[in-house]
């Protein structure tokens, strides 16, 4: 009896394993690119062509940077290929995989806590799970962190409740292992450890009430999981102020504040979906990224999907005012009516009153300025970014109260074992039971019937859609864009240089029929401004790029929304840009000059920090170099020229800038004068009086103007150092148009004089010269050691312990009994 029972386990396991993997059928089985809501991989050059965001991630189009996450990405190193999309189905799999085991063994200990010995609750429990709308919402924004940071706590939660339920202290393993998940849930997503605090307060007030029998043990446990966690709190700490901490005093990076707003207006904006209908039916995110939807949707044309109403900011909802569609919004209360059904559960009702408490207190936070009491509000939104220390990290988007959500899964999955127990046991007869709980699965698969789709349609609000807005693709359909989109991409997958679209920010390609959130260029701090670019501008745009880095642009004339022919011809025609590839309404253009590093024999020096002075400047410059910016170098130096703002005498001896109308004395010499792109020349005899409109600049004729062009110059990326190697020319002024941490590079072999006005860091090589960023190096180690650490838990405790270790002790207790009769014999 018992082989049979473990046979039909492991069928189950195996089933469900499959059946982990039907929101994404339509990819894994279709042929095509993955459909990403950003223009990310596979679209981009660089090493997101393996989804490695491992130690310090290097990209053209945002900078360096260290990543705590890296530990979801970097076993990727280990698949040998090359092919993007056989790479994104193997990260998909193994993801799914990653997670489904992790909730098999995880439900295996909710139910051993709760006393619940029903192999029929748990497969219930496991489709509560997958069929739960914010599930849905988590894959289809790929966001396998927070999946991963809601299972960790979860885990947390349920020994805490067994230390509740059962009075008894947590074992040493039991304790340090929640310690470690909590810790890894920060990692995952530092807000987790703030909303866990949240949760604690609820919980420790009602075992002062309830619990007080186990109240000593509580206290005793969290000390020692807070204290286990620290370690991972403190290294996802580090990685956060790494920035700052390179470039500040400790105290100074430490302290750092939130880094988006966090007032009860920006809060308002992001309650709108968060009325309590939606707030108890769990679909009250912002921007859902899956649009739930009601089935009748089915049975209208794809095409009058456009037409259907649509509720919510952002489009919450697609609901065709029908019967179905009231149907469908009364299934989606199943969730919370099993979570609040647990309270009848007499032997369990503490444990589920209390979860129940815990579990409205953070929809209360979740509801935002929907509460009925701003100043609850106000200390649970935005408090806590005021903090120190702790307040910069913990409340990085905290003014969106919506993820506040994430809990309601790990809370929900405990009283949803509670619940469905309930339920069941109701019911003295075996067949009524089966009859029920097929009852309670077609209701959750009804109310999540995108869960069985196979791409997880529709898709998110765009607003280059008609109507309604809403894509009318999956998340995971598979998309097969033009041949010659694929060829551009495929050309810009060997370069290291930086690409942008030049288009519409939120544009929709026809043969994806769906958004790409885009803004041309994305550009190095300082130029964020800098949007589309218009036609009026097309002289000045390429040097926008050329600063930035941004060798090539990439024109997709395949939208929705399509770029003017005017526009295009303007850029074709009157950029200057190199026309590398066109075909279809795919254009490649390159910059001939723009490079992430570029070296010129002298620089120019000006005393403003005015940005748009310096711009200009450069647009006055560019055609007399050859199209090439110049270096602007943050200190005056042997290498530099001077360039003054707005002299009253003009001797030759400098550049001369002018911002506004002047009357100028101009010397003797001979000059280059260039009003906004007319340029002449001059000669003075002795000294003259010119009167200078704006945006005029005076070159003294004997100033070695090639000596200011600048050349891109080849560099290569160290990921395990974290450092740059260029091969320049000796004395050579060099700069970086990539985003780097001011005062937190070094050197070797060269000098850093700092950043310009642009933000481009400026250095001086003597040939060939390493840029590394402070405490790279050990940084990398770190990162390292925590990925190791936690893939070599994981393989120990989920898959070697629990999979194979009871194969293992049979086989040796089959050998043991075996040898024991031979030697009776």
């Amino acid at each position: 009896m018992l082989d049979v029972n473990n046979r039909y386990r492991k069928l189950m396991f195996l089933l469900f394993w499959l059946f982990s993997f039907i929101p994404i059928s339509g990819y894994l089985f279709g042929n095509g690119y993955l459909n990403y809501y950003n223009p990310e991989f596979p679209f981009f050059s660089g090493y997101e062509v393996k989804y490695l965001y491992p130690l310090f991630t290097y990209s053209p189009e945002t900078g360096v940077s260290p990543n705590v996450q890296s530990v979801l990405y970097s076993f990727m190193y280990l698949i040998p290929s090359d092919n993007v999309i056989v790479l994104a189905k193997i990260y998909l799999i193994l993801m799914f995989s990653i997670i489904y085991v992790i909730l098999w063994k995880l439900t295996d200990l909710i139910l051993s806590v709760l006393k619940i010995y029903n192999f029929s609750i748990k497969i219930l429990l496991i489709l509560f799970f997958y069929l739960f709308p914010l599930y849905i919402q988590f894959i289809a924004s790929d966001w396998f962190n927070v999946i991963l940071g809601v299972l960790a706590l979860t885990f947390v939660l349920i020994n805490l409740t067994n230390v509740q339920l059962n009075n008894v202290n947590l074992s040493k393993e039991a304790l340090i292992l929640s310690g470690i998940a909590l810790g890894f849930s920060a990692m995952m997503d530092p807000r987790f450890y703030i909303w866990f605090i949240y949760i604690l307060i609820i919980l420790v007030s009602f075992s002062v009430f309830e619990f007080r029998r186990s109240f000593l043990k509580i206290i005793k446990n969290l000390a020692g999981i807070f204290l286990t966690s620290l370690p991972f709190l403190l290294y996802t700490y580090y990685i956060f102020i790494y920035p700052s901490l390179i470039t500040k005093s400790l105290a100074k990076a430490a302290s750092f504040s939130a880094l988006r707003p966090d007032s009860l207006s920006y809060i308002a904006g992001f309650s709108q979906n968060a009325g309590f209908p939606n707030l108890f039916a769990f679909i009250s995110s912002w921007w859902p990224f899956v649009i739930p939807s009601s089935p009748s949707i089915l049975f209208y044309p794809r095409d009058e999907w456009f037409y259907l109403p649509a509720y919510g900011f952002n489009d919450q909802m697609l609901f065709p005012n029908d019967f179905v569609s009231y149907l469908w919004v009364s299934s989606l209360f199943i969730f919370i009516f099993i979570a609040v059904i647990s309270l009848f559960d007499k032997s369990r009702k503490l444990i589920s009153a209390e979860l129940l408490l815990i579990l409205l207190f953070m929809i209360g936070i979740e509801s935002g300025t929907n509460f009925p009491f701003k100043e609850f509000t106000y200390i649970f939104d935005v408090l806590p970014s005021k903090l120190p220390i702790v307040g910069g990290i913990m409340s990085t988007t905290f003014a969106i109260p919506f993820y506040a959500e994430w809990t309601n899964v790990s809370i929900s999955l405990i009283l949803g074992a509670i619940g469905l127990n309930y339920i069941l046991n109701k019911f003295k007869q075996i067949k009524i039971k089966y009859i029920i709980g097929i009852v309670l699965i077609l209701i959750m698969s009804f109310a999540s019937w995108q869960y069985f789709d196979g791409t997880l349609y529709p898709s998110q609000h765009d607003g280059a859609f008609p109507g309604n807005g809403v894509s009318l693709e999956g998340y995971y359909y598979p998309l097969n864009p033009p041949s010659q989109w694929v060829h551009v991409m495929n050309l810009l997958s060997t370069s290291t240089a930086g690409v942008a679209y030049v288009g519409e920010g939120g544009f929709s390609e026809k043969w994806t029929n769906y958004q790409f959130i885009s803004l041309s260029p994305p550009l190095m701090p300082g130029y964020e401004t800098i949007s589309s670019p218009q036609t009026t501008y097309v002289n000045q745009t390429p040097l926008a790029y050329d600063i930035a880095g941004i060798k090539y642009l990439f024109i997709d004339n395949t939208s929705y929304i399509p770029i003017s022919n005017s526009f295009i011809y303007s850029y074709l025609n009157s950029s200057g840009l190199k026309l590398i590839y066109a075909k279809g309404n795919v254009y490649l253009l390159e910059q001939p000059n723009a490079s992430v590093f570029r070296e010129a024999k002298m620089g120019i020096y000006v005393n403003s920090s005015n940005e748009t002075i310096l711009f200009n400047a450069e647009c006055l410059l560019y055609p007399l170099l050859d199209y090439t910016p110049a270096i602007i170098s943050p200190l005056k130096t042997n290498d530099t020229v001077n360039m003054l703002l707005n002299p009253c005498i003009d001797n030759g001896n400098y550049i001369s800038l002018f911002n506004e109308s002047a009357n100028l004395t101009v010397l003797h010499g001979s000059y280059i004068i260039d009003q906004k792109g007319n340029i002449s020349n001059i000669d003075i005899l002795n000294k003259e009086k010119l009167n200078v409109r704006p945006w005029t600049i005076i070159i003294p004729e004997n100033l070695n103007l090639a000596n200011l062009v600048s050349k891109p110059i080849n560099f290569s990326f160290n990921q395990l150092t974290a450092q740059f190697s260029i091969k320049s020319s000796p004395d050579y002024l060099v700069e970086t148009s990539l985003p780097l941490p001011y005062g937190g590079v070094q050197v070797s072999n060269g000098k850093t004089l700092g950043t310009n006005v642009f933000g481009q860091h400026v250095l001086i090589s003597k040939g060939k010269s390493t840029v590394s960023l402070k405490l790279g190096f050990i940084t990398n180690l770190l990162i390292i050691t925590v990925d190791i650490f936690f893939y070599a838990l994981f393989i120990y405790l989920i898959i070697y312990r629990n999979l194979f270790n009871g194969s293992i002790e049979r086989i040796i207790n089959n050998v043991i009994i075996r040898l024991g009769r031979l030697k009776s014999n």
